[in-house]
Order: structure tokens, then sequence, then C-alpha cells
């Protein structure tokens, strides 16, 4: 397929079946097949439930010598959850067999979004002692109350091992569409999913109600929809052939997973003599999202949201000519249900040309009055997940230079705490903004951070890359006597050669290059092929490394992890981080300190920010982007944009 319109991954990946792309997303049938094949083998019933139904990926290696008319395995992996009981399966869909079957014990898998969230609603809203609650704050019909569970991470508390829990926070939805901004606080349910029952109800008094405005202008209609389109006719730009994207050098295979959202393979450059490999796999790994208020109704609110709830399963259907131009290519896709069942999300992804309005390069020579340049343009891949009350909106960005830049903007509206102050101006606001900044009557947003892990497996040239560092280093001036210069800085190069020398921090007062490298492939002038990763604006977790909530996510401690291609590891908070007591992960996996030089390696990069809250983010955030790139460096043998057209 060709051009502009809406493009179904579920048919994409029906019609790729004839070439049996080992990496393609599973399809209706293979879905329906899943099921089919572990009730035949008797390990499931009309009880079981499926947190995740995913592909389970063949072989790199295989993967990287595929050519269409070939057969590889296709493969379904799968979280089955019997009553109290966790298993993972792997199914054969060629053969319609059960190749694993194995309990995982002492873990709890992700929120069930449908089934569980409704029981826990009803759990709450049927209770008498939140009935009572909501009268006490003069509600008496509950109609329009939202009842919000949460995930509560893990804080070794005895009265809730072995349960799994959820807690839930309430909203007043009368004469507002923004329920966000109406908080019944005070008043905490949390429910046990696995005996279907209130377990503690936690009323800590009466506080107003936020009545202050909270609206804000609703998304235009279909006929004022501003109409963006990209910069030319969207047939020349993006080219689609099954799961394959193309555009202008660039080539990458992108399915959308249901718990890490885009997942963009083999990410080649092309040049006039071949197509070089760049990246085999990039994508989210884990969203750590954590409050920092430590009263009852909050301390527990530490999200893990990928792996407690999925990113591809709460990506929202994308507006044209709104979240995307007009005229773009969107993607639709196919995932599994709780019950899993095949159901459709449409609009769930696009692609587009941008004209940026920047320069890709240019100069004006003064003395023969000569001047020459080229605009940018770029690809964007886009998904934008809801998560509760944030949008995050992924960018996958491809330039014509070489670069690849990664951006998550966020979004949406911030989660407030009702207090008594009414204004700073009161007695008791010191208290009340203690952990928050007021941002409307009664209403305080609370400080939180926001941090993202990014899984990025390079293979420059190939699979045996080593990681390097070029650290900047000041150098007084010796030797020469006629310089009036006493330093200046110089590139001190290190070749890191286990997993521990590669944890780092990103320190202004030692800056540092960060670079895969392929010392098997020299450049034009003899240094190796490599690539580097450039951070943008970061920051640092703040909390105790002996708090719950930073030991669930060790992965936060460092910028930066390098490690030796495992297949299985995938997740940087372990795959089951739903109530984990931490030290999953790349915590774990480096404690074996392996050799990652001269081989195939990934690198682990941790984005983050925290986020004061403005009265200029209320009702709704003005979308904050952050992000990194992946940059070349001595790949090619001199800009790969001289040419571009006019």
């Amino acid at each position: 397929l060709t051009g502009a319109g809406v493009v179904s991954m579920s048919r994409l990946a029906s019609a790729a079946t004839s070439s049996h792309h080992p990496l393609n997303p599973l399809t209706v049938q293979e879905y329906i097949a899943v099921r089919e094949v572990l009730t035949q083998a008797g390990h499931v019933d009309t009880a079981s439930r499926y947190p995740l139904i995913t592909l389970e990926e063949p072989p790199k290696a295989s993967v990287l010598v595929w050519q269409p008319g070939n057969t590889l395995p296709r493969r379904a992996f799968v979280i089955v959850k019997k009553g109290r009981r966790t298993f993972e399966a792997v199914v054969d869909l060629n053969q319609s067999t059960v190749l694993t079957w194995q309990e995982i014990k002492g873990v709890e898998p992700g929120v069930l979004l449908t089934e569980e969230w409704q029981l826990a609603q009803e759990l709450v809203r049927s209770h008498p002692d939140w009935k009572a609650a909501m009268r006490r704050r003069g509600i008496g019909s509950f109609y329009k109350v939202v009842c919000m569970p949460y995930t509560v991470g893990y804080h070794d508390l005895q009265q809730e091992k072995g349960k799994r829990l959820l807690k839930v926070n309430c909203y007043d939805g009368r004469k507002t569409k923004n329920f966000w901004g109406r908080p019944i606080e005070g008043i905490i349910i949390t429910v046990d999913l696995h005996t279907q029952e209130v377990v503690e109800v936690i009323d800590t008094g009466v506080v107003p109600i936020p009545v202050a405005p909270a609206d804000f202008t609703s998304p235009p209609s279909e006929k004022e929809a501003p109409q963006t389109t990209s910069s030319q006719d969207p047939s020349s730009l993006v080219r689609v052939h099954g799961n394959l994207i193309q555009w202008r050098p660039w080539e990458f295979h992108l399915r959308i997973d249901p718990r890490l959202g885009p997942i963009l393979s083999l990410v080649r450059f092309h040049t006039k003599k071949k197509g070089r490999l760049i990246l085999y796999q990039g994508s989210l790994s884990e969203l750590f999202v954590p409050y920092m208020d430590p009263d009852a109704g909050w301390y527990f609110k530490a999200y893990m949201d990928a792996g407690e709830y999925g990113v591809g399963k709460l990506a929202t259907q994308l507006e044209p000519g709104l979240d995307c131009p007009a005229d773009a290519v969107f993607l639709d896709a196919v995932f599994a249900s709780e019950w899993g069942a095949p159901y459709p999300n449409q609009r769930i992804a696009c692609l587009f040309e941008r004209d940026t309005g920047t320069v890709a390069w240019r100069h004006y020579e003064a003395t023969n009055k000569h001047s020459a340049g080229r605009t940018r343009s770029e690809l964007v891949v886009r998904l934008t997940a809801v998560v509760g009350n944030y949008d995050y909106v992924f960018d996958w960005v491809f330039r014509q230079n070489g670069t690849i830049k990664v951006s998550v903007g966020a979004t949406g509206v911030e989660q407030v705490k009702a207090v008594k102050s009414r204004a700073l101006a009161d007695a008791t606001a010191e208290q009340d903004t203690a952990y928050g900044r007021m941002v409307a009557e009664h209403t305080v947003a609370v400080n939180h951070d926001h941090f993202f892990s990014f899984r990025l497996d390079l293979d420059v040239d190939g699979q045996r890359n080593s990681f390097r560092i070029d650290r900047l280093k000041t150098q007084p001036v010796q030797g020469l006597s006629k310089s009036p210069r006493k330093s200046v800085w110089v590139v001190d190069p290190t070749v890191v050669a286990t997993e521990d020398q590669a944890k780092l921090r990103i320190d202004m007062e030692q800056p540092t290059l960060w670079r895969v490298v392929n010392p098997n492939e020299k450049g034009p002038v003899g240094y190796p092929v490599s690539y580097q990763l450039q951070p943008k604006t970061n920051t640092v977790p703040l909390l105790s490394p002996h708090d719950f909530p930073q030991q669930r996510a060790g992965f936060t401690d460092f910028h930066l992890w390098v490690t030796p291609y495992q297949p299985r590891e995938r997740y940087a908070a372990g795959r089951y981080p739903n109530q984990s007591k931490g030290g999953d992960g790349l915590p774990r996996w480096t404690k074996a300190n392996r050799v990652i030089q001269n081989t195939d390696i990934v690198l682990w990069y941790t984005l983050g920010f925290h986020h004061v809250v403005r009265a200029e983010d209320w009702p709704v955030l003005p979308t904050t982007s952050h992000g990194f790139e992946l940059r070349p460096f001595d790949f090619f043998p001199r800009n790969p944009t001289l040419d571009l057209a006019k």
C-alpha cells in the first residue's frame, strides 16, 4: 500500500502472512488459535484470563537472514491468570501445540483493564461505608460519581501480603466534564481482587470538593477540525508494504505491542550501494510515575504504566487533522482482550512526513557571495497512550541525515488533591501545599516525576559492537612555549568491557559522548563506524534509594545501562512489576557483570523529568516534550544530506 489513508495492521499482517515476515504482529486468526490450542491442551477454561498475549519473536539470528518466501516459526507468548495462580505459555501457531507451560509463583500480572476495573468499582459503590462517606460529603446521588482504581505498588505491609489489590479514589462528575478537577478527598477504599471484597476503608475526614472552573474546550467537531496536512503529496512520501515502512533512505518494520506500544525493528538506512543496519529493535521498556505526597490517599501512587496497564492497550484513536495531519497514513491494530478474544483498535498510530521549517544545512560565503543550503523534512511515527489522567505522545522521528529522534510529549490533566484552603492566604495553606502547588480554589496539584526507559538494540553495521565513552577532559597546555593558552579540552576514549562500567549518569561536570562502535568496520578515514546516543534534558530520581517505589524502579538509578543481548530481557523493571518488591529487570540482570565488548549489545536509556505544576498547567497541560537522539558518528563518509533536492 502506498500513500494516505487508514491501514489495518491486522489486514497488513494477514496479507503479509504469505511472506511470513517473522516480526509481524499476531493476526485475528492467530489470537483465536492461541486460546483454542491452550484449551485443547487442557491448560485453560472459561474462567481463565489473559493479561498478555503477544508475539514470541523468532531467534534474532534467524530474523536477520530471513528472506521473503522463507518460513520461520510463528509463536505467541501468553500470560494466563487462573484464579490466584499465574502461568506463562509459548504456543506454536504453525504446529498448534503448546511448547511450554510454566507456573510463575509469587507474582501479580498486570491489571485486567475491563473485568478487574469494573469489579473494583462495583465493590466500592455497593459498600455501605463508602455510601455513608459520600453522604457526609453532601452527595446523595451517586450516578455522577466517578471511581478510579489504582495499582498499589509494594510497601512491605503485612495486611497487603498475599492479596491482589487496587485502591480506589473517587471524583465528583456533577456539572463538569473534567471530573479530575473534582477529587472527593479523604476516602480511600482498598479491594482484594482475589476474594472480590473490600478489605479496608479509610476516611480521614471531609474536605471541600473543589468547585472552581475545571473544564476545557471540547475537541472541535469533524467540520471544525483543523485540517493540518503534510508538506507534499502523501502518495510520494510513505510506502507501507505489509508491516515494512519505507521513507526516502529509511526502511524499518513496525508493529504495535499491547504492552510496549510501537516496536521498530530492522531499521536500515539505504545508500546508493546498500542498506545499512543501524537498529535491530527499539521500543519503550517501562514508564514510572511516582507522586510525592505521603498522605494515605497518595503514598501508593507510584505507577509502572507499561507493566501494570499496557501502553499499547491504552493507545487512543488518533484524529485526522488534530493528532496527525489529515493526509497521514493511519494504522489499525488488533490485540487480545483479557478473555483471549481479538478486538480491533482503529487509527492507533500514524505516519507522516513533515516540513520542519528548519535548515538541514547552509552556508553563506561573504568573499564570493555564494550561498547554499537545504531544508529539513522528517518522517514521524506517532502513537498516543491515555494512561488515566495523562496523555503521552510517543514519536519516533527519522531524518535524512541519519538521525533518529525519540520524543515523549506529556499532556492531559494533572492529578489534583482537594484541600481545605481556598487560597494561599488561608491559615492552612502552608500545610496543604507542602507536597504540591495550588492551581485553583481548594485544589493542589501534587509534585511528581515521569521516567521512561527505552530499550535500544543497536546493531551498527552488524552485531559485533562495543560501547565507547569519550570523556572530554581539561588538559593544561605544555611544551608550547609560544602559546599564551593555559588549557584545552581533549577527548579521552574508553571502550567499556563489562556491564558495571556502563552504568552511567549524565554529568555536566564531566561531559561524555556515548557511542556504540563497530570495531570491525572502519569508515573512510579509518575510524570505526558508530552511532551516538545523545541525551537531551534529563534528571535524576530524588527518592531515597531505600524507599519502596524507588526499589521497584531500579532502572532509574542510572541514565544508561548496557547489557549483552538476551531475548528474554525486554522489560527494565521485570516482567511483573505489579506489586513487586523491586530488584527485578536491569538491577538483577547486571549483577552478573557480563562482558559487553565486541559482541551483540543493548542500550537502555532512561529519560525523566520532575513536574512542579504551574498555574498554566491547569486545567489541561500544554504538551511538554522530552527525548533523545541516535546520531551517526563516522558512519557516513560525509554529510548525507548534501544531495537533498532543493
